[in-house]
């Protein structure tokens, strides 16, 4: 008896075989990958669960609701906000630089999701919508959050994370995002608001059962 060949690209010859008296986009699109070297099929496959994982990472939780921050003149820094941060400042404010200051930012809708998936910040933050620089906020507009919208925080120490800019002043390189960007996680105790920072490119794995939440800029799309 003939061997039968188990792998993807045996099975999808299979089933070109039963569907080939077909003439059907399908018929035709299995074609194409048969055409595939094995590790063009392995790449195309890890393509889509890499696509269908990052879509599943985060869920929008304030749709229909008018969150917006007023302009700051981004005066403000985390390090020095120890009256919005009663139980902890990271030391890494000030020895990672984020000690100098801020730029003005106007008025800006912004947006909360919920982690309902794993993955790191990389993860998290590239599944937002829009590219790195219309997903940071100021120091200024972290602060404002925490003090004018506390209820938006996720509770129960677990973590609010924000994608900010470690010097505002300089500009973001789209293929380089962890050289000017940074998370910032705020967490509620029973003493107050704990912040840190984090490294963009950390790869520690945050899991979704934990319902860490994400805030950003609420991208603004005009109908035609």
């Amino acid at each position: 008896m003939e061997k039968q060949n188990n792998t993807g690209l045996g099975l999808i010859k299979t089933t070109i075989e039963r569907v080939q008296n077909e003439k059907s986009l399908f018929n035709s699109a299995l074609k194409k990958l048969v055409n595939s070297s094995e590790e063009e099929l392995d790449g195309f496959l890890k393509m889509k669960l890499e696509k269908k994982d990052k879509s599943n990472i985060l869920s929008l939780i304030s749709v229909g609701q008018n969150l917006v921050l007023k302009a700051l003149d981004g005066s403000r820094l985390i390090y020095k906000a120890k009256k919005t941060f009663k139980s902890h400042i990271d030391s890494d404010f000030v020895g990672w630089g984020l000690n100098k200051s801020g730029i003005a930012t106007p008025e800006t809708p912004i947006q909360v999701h919920e982690m309902t998936g794993d993955g790191t910040f990389i993860n998290i933050f590239s599944s937002l919508s829009g590219n790195w620089n219309q997903k940071w906020l100021s120091q200024d507009q972290v602060i404002e959050f925490c003090e004018t919208l506390p209820t938006w925080l996720r509770q129960d120490e677990y973590a609010t994370m924000f994608l900010c800019k470690i010097n505002e002043n300089k500009p973001i390189f789209e293929d380089k995002p962890q050289d000017n960007l940074v998370v910032v996680c705020v967490c509620v105790f029973s003493d107050g608001l704990s912040v840190c920072v984090d490294r963009l490119e950390d790869d520690a794995v945050w899991r979704g059962e934990y319902r860490h939440r994400v805030v950003s800029p609420q991208l603004i799309t005009l109908s035609a």
